[in-house]
């Protein structure tokens, strides 16, 4: 079974045979070398309502997206 991860800066994917939250590593696509997400936490992401959404949210990269629903709380995740 394989894993996908989003680059958080162009939303290109890699998949991989383990899961984490996020990988680290450089994008083929843009060569941004930084944070991948799991693809869960990036659909958890688009299910949050606009009129929820942090000011800003648009120009913000993925990464920064999820750390700001989280601090807000629009978002949780459990540990397994």
């Amino acid at each position: 079974m394989s894993e996908t991860y989003v680059c958080a800066q162009c939303q290109a994917t890699v998949d991989r045979s383990f899961e984490v939250k996020s990988i680290i590593r450089t994008c083929a696509e843009c060569g941004t070398n930084g944070r991948f997400l799991h693809r869960s936490f990036v659909d958890s992401l688009s299910e949050i309502a606009v009129g929820n959404r942090p000011d800003g949210w648009e120009e913000m990269a993925l990464d920064e997206r999820f750390e700001a629903a989280l601090r807000q709380g629009l978002i949780t995740f459990r540990r397994e």
